[in-house]
């Protein structure tokens, strides 16, 4: 995951994930108008409140395409439903979280049958509704199978913060499980139809985020207390007109416009920037048959 608020002036910060399986420790946040810029975690549940603030941001986030026309989405465990032009679509802040998801979602189909991709998806928020952020999708493209099992978004913040020698990065690099990296493998077969997750929208998307995390919550056996508040920090700074600008670090967007200039696309999971049309590529579980 990427978020970055956009135009607070006072007050934007940068969010990114590093695709583990965390709920704790997967997330940092940086204020980008502090004079000493620190990666200091945040937890899930304070990640959820800054995607459904209205304050204008971009989103870098992934989703599932199954070869599954019944898929309950709302069965998901570690899925987030974003508001996107009057629609719900469910998406997930890392890889790892989509993947481990499959164990959860409903549908009817033999299992050596199934087949998915996962796509990395950016967004930027176009408006809000009833004070929820509504998002329209910029980008997608098909991650391949070592992308989705080694894709670290802390290179867009790295790339953010080019520019700017006061960040201080954690120097420990993410610990993965075993079975992270055995789960998936790419198919040679691509004559699937692939779909989203059907969703059809009875109620707002705040109230099946609402469920969601309170069930994850419940489900955290070990208790640990709340991580850095940073939310209610944004807003309350946020609010203090007296607050100077210091930023020297160029947005997102500034970044993807450098990209499209370049004529360039797509990262690969180093970081790097690969040009051309991307392969699709279909994934399924590795089996013993």
């Amino acid at each position: 995951m990427l978020l970055e608020t956009l135009d607070t002036k006072e007050n934007d910060v940068v969010i990114f994930s590093e695709n583990k399986l965390d709920l704790k420790n997967n997330f940092k946040v940086i204020f980008k108008n502090n004079r000493v810029k620190r990666a200091e975690s945040i937890d899930y549940f304070e990640v959820c409140k800054f995607l459904t603030d209205p304050v204008p941001k971009n989103l870098v986030v992934y989703r599932i395409l199954t070869n599954v026309n019944d898929l309950d989405a709302f069965s998901t465990n570690y899925g987030y439903f974003l508001n996107t032009d009057g629609n719900m679509e469910l998406i997930y802040f890392d890889p790892i979280f989509a993947i481990q998801d499959l164990s959860y979602l409903n549908f009817n189909l033999d299992p050596h049958k199934f087949r998915f991709k996962i796509q990395q998806v950016g967004y930027t928020s176009s408006s809000n509704e009833e004070g929820e952020a509504v998002f329209k999708e910029v980008y997608s493209f098909d991650l391949k199978a070592p992308e989705a099992k080694n894709q670290n978004d802390r290179i867009f913040a790295e790339a953010i913060f080019a520019l700017d020698d006061s960040v201080i990065w954690e120097t420990s690099k993410p610990k993965r499980s075993p079975s992270d990296k055995d789960i998936l493998t790419e198919s040679s077969k691509s004559n699937f139809e692939m779909v989203k997750a059907t969703v059809i929208q009875s109620k707002k998307t705040v109230e099946y985020n609402s469920r969601n995390i309170e069930k994850l919550k419940e489900s955290i056996k070990k208790e640990w207390q709340s991580g850095f508040e940073a939310y209610n920090q944004f807003k309350i700074k946020s609010s203090d007109k007296s607050i100077k600008s210091v930023r020297k670090s160029k947005s997102f967007s500034e970044f993807i416009e450098e990209l499209k200039e370049e004529k360039s696309d797509t990262f690969d999971e180093k970081g790097k920037i690969t040009e051309g049309k991307r392969k699709s590529i279909i994934l399924r579980f590795k089996t013993d048959k």
